[in-house]
């Protein structure tokens, strides 16, 4: 049999084995068409089948006037905000969605969030004139931005005739990757999960690939494939090739009973079987991202990209590579996996590490390359450190979790004694914080304060280390303190320290140390400029300005501050905004209150800040206590949990007051006396 007749049809076969499958997705197909959406996900291991399926899907739409949209999630593109989602949109011919505008949200940290009611916008548009059919494959390698987005855009919606249809691998892709599909389950999408076909639709496959009648010497080498379509498809090819394949009379027989080679040699043997710049091209392909241009290869292998033509079509025609688009990638990952396996680990590392360099001198973002460089560099790798940092930055705007581990990468990069260490420890633990792993950031500050360190970056790292739910005003204050006796500390963060200290004497309420700290924190943060030692200064002033009984002026104050466009940490900015929402409650503007609080929410869940989201959740019960309604104070505050921690801290004050008010005015003696009970030990623990 000619290798020809097993070459990819025209159109695709039949699709086997999958009846049920595809009933459900031609009436949720129909459904659309008619009106109506609804949510699809298909999981399963790899070369089961989703991609075929997602086929099937491009198909029916096109057939029933449903306009479908494709996106592709990519390992190599985890750090990029939105990718998935803006392939499937914003590239869209037309595109769906004002691009420049959704790409200047998707990178600003406080603009983000309203990326996905933009975006939500746009698809609820379009849809009501065509409707839509949005596919994302491989969601299980999706930047977080993109599951988080598609938690609201996905959210099913019967009224909006908008079809999700994500693939996803089977135990693939991080916590956000399950939260999101359990999410999108719970709320109604139907998901499928694909698993082996059965021997009678295996052989259906075998016979719709060789047009013939399987003769039971074929089928039970089929069987080895363990009900795997690529697997399957890879077997016949494999017997084709050694010429153990023969069809006549209507019947396509196997000779031998052991599996072809291309199934049982290992990926060098396969590659051995090229040419030598064949098989290097493909060697270099699997540490490049999983689409890539012919440029980037060409410059990874320093050649003219004329010059590798025919080492290409020899990888494409030994079914390694396939053009995709303007781009190549593997044809499928189970080949790209085997080939970097095939690399020894130094190598591989080596060419991943060159790969990135490459990237950025090509003009990618440092988090379009964050995940080469966390698992190629070494320690003094200057470069990667720098592009490092400037990653966990940018994707700290919207997953606070994965930037600390950057963070945490470049520091293990960075070699011991590095005078900028300081920097960077204070730059994770406030990641680390965001995240909630305040464990983990006491115990990075613990061990590098430990050690020798420089005065600046001892001051650095004692700013950074407090935070509202974790530690007492007292222990804030001794900090502050500590830092401001330091010698040689730079203006900029002694103005800081001075900050912090005006605003955590006033929370602790030390009459006349307050007002004095707050006059020379104001003065301070005049002379160095600095935003953060502004706000936080402001903030103090205006807290004494309300406990002289000057609200209004309080009120002017931080509204005055809160209009300040935000820069670096956000934890001033935050907290300038829960004090804005206490005054207004004050004042009695309880509907600003509430709408500034649920706005802040949803900041904090798009950019995915744990912090932030608990003492906006004290929040929300402070603005309830103050509308009246006391049950959905003790909702919101009892919602969160208990704190494992004695001692007063910002958030144990908050707590302490909304539940021992709600207890007061319902009466609910037990209440009462749990919540004394708390604020005596706050009390009496500092």
């Amino acid at each position: 049999m000619s290798a020809a007749s097993l070459s990819p049809y025209r159109r695709p076969p039949p699709i086997r084995g999958r009846t049920e499958e595809l009933k459900a997705i031609e009436a949720l197909i129909t459904a659309a068409a008619d009106g109506h959406g609804g949510v699809l996900v298909l999981e399963g291991p790899p070369g089961i089948g989703k991609s075929r399926l997602l086929t099937e899907v491009l198909r029916l739409a096109e057939k029933t006037g449903v306009r479908a949209l494709y996106g592709e999630a990519f390992e190599y593109q985890q750090t990029v905000p939105f990718f998935s989602l803006f392939m499937a949109t914003l590239r869209a011919d037309p595109p769906v969605g004002d691009a420049e505008a959704l790409r200047q949200l998707g990178t600003s940290a406080d603009l983000r969030y309203w990326v996905v009611r933009d975006l939500q916008a746009a698809i609820h548009a379009v849809a009501s004139q065509l409707p839509l059919a949005i596919l994302l494959e491989d969601i299980h390698w999706a930047d977080n931005a993109t599951l988080l987005a598609l938690r609201s855009l996905a959210a099913t919606q019967p009224e909006v005739p908008v079809l999700w249809v994500l693939t996803a691998r089977t135990g693939a892709g991080g916590p956000a990757v399950r939260e999101t599909l359990t999410a999108l389950e719970r709320e109604g999408a139907r998901v499928m999960r694909l698993t082996a076909m059965t021997p009678g639709a295996v052989a259906d496959i075998v016979q719709d690939a060789v047009r013939a009648s399987a003769d039971p010497s074929l089928l039970r080498l089929a069987d080895k494939a363990h009900g795997n379509p690529f697997l399957i498809a890879e077997l016949l090819r494999g017997l084709d090739e050694e010429g153990r394949l023969d069809v006549s009379s209507g019947s396509a027989v196997a000779t031998g009973d052991t599996l072809p080679r291309r199934l049982r040699a290992t990926m060098q043997q396969r590659l051995d079987q090229l040419s030598d710049t064949a098989s290097q091209v493909v060697r270099v392909a699997a540490v490049l991202p999983d689409r890539f241009s012919g440029r980037l290869l060409a410059a990874m292998l320093e050649r003219r990209p004329a010059a590798l033509v025919s080492a290409v079509e020899e990888a494409v025609r030994a079914d390694l590579l396939i053009e995709d688009g303007e781009q190549m990638r593997f044809c499928h990952d189970l080949l790209r996996e085997a080939t970097r396996q095939s690399l020894p680990q130094s190598l591989r590392r080596a060419m991943e590490r060159q790969s990135a360099s490459v990237m950025l001198d090509m003009g990618a973002a440092p988090e379009q390359v964050a995940t080469q460089l966390a698992r190629s560099a070494e320690v003094g790798d200057e470069a990667a450190i720098a592009a490092l940092r400037q990653a966990a930055q940018s994707v700290g705007n919207s997953d606070p979790a994965a930037a600390s581990d950057l963070s945490k990468r470049a520091l293990e990069l960075q070699p011991p004694g590095d005078p900028r260490r300081g920097a960077l420890v204070a730059e994770t633990i406030v990641l680390l914080n965001r995240a909630t792993r305040y464990d983990e950031a006491e115990r990075l500050a613990g061990n590098t304060l430990s050690a020798a360190h420089a005065p600046e970056e001892e001051a650095e790292i004692l700013l950074r280390l407090r935070t509202p739910i974790t530690d007492t005003t007292t222990r804030h204050i001794e900090d502050n303190r500590r830092a401001l006796q330091l010698p040689n500390v730079s203006e900029v963060t002694r103005a800081r320290h001075q900050a912090w200290l005006a605003y955590n004497l006033t929370m602790y309420g030390l009459a006349g140390q307050d007002s004095a700290a707050a006059d020379e924190a104001a003065a301070a943060a005049a002379t160095s400029g600095d935003l953060e030692s502004r706000i936080l200064s402001g903030v103090a002033l205006a807290c004494l300005d309300c406990a002289n009984g000057y609200a209004r002026r309080a009120l002017d104050r931080v509204e005055e501050l809160q209009a300040v466009t935000p820069a670096g940490d956000m934890t001033a900015h935050n907290l300038a905004a829960c004090h804005l929402a206490n005054l207004l409650a004050v004042v009695g503007r309880l509907d600003d209150a509430a709408t500034l609080v649920a706005n802040c929410i949803e900041r904090s869940e798009q950019e995915r800040d744990g912090m932030a989201l608990h003492i906006w959740a004290l929040t929300t019960g402070v603005v309830q206590v103050a509308a009246g309604r006391l049950s959905a104070a003790r909702a919101a505050t009892e919602r969160l949990p208990t704190p494992d921690r004695t001692g007063s801290t910002f958030v144990s004050a908050m707590r302490i007051f909304t539940l021992a008010e709600v207890a007061a005015r319902t009466d609910d003696r037990t209440l009462l006396v749990e919540t004394m009970t708390e604020a005596s030990d706050a009390y009496f623990n500092g």
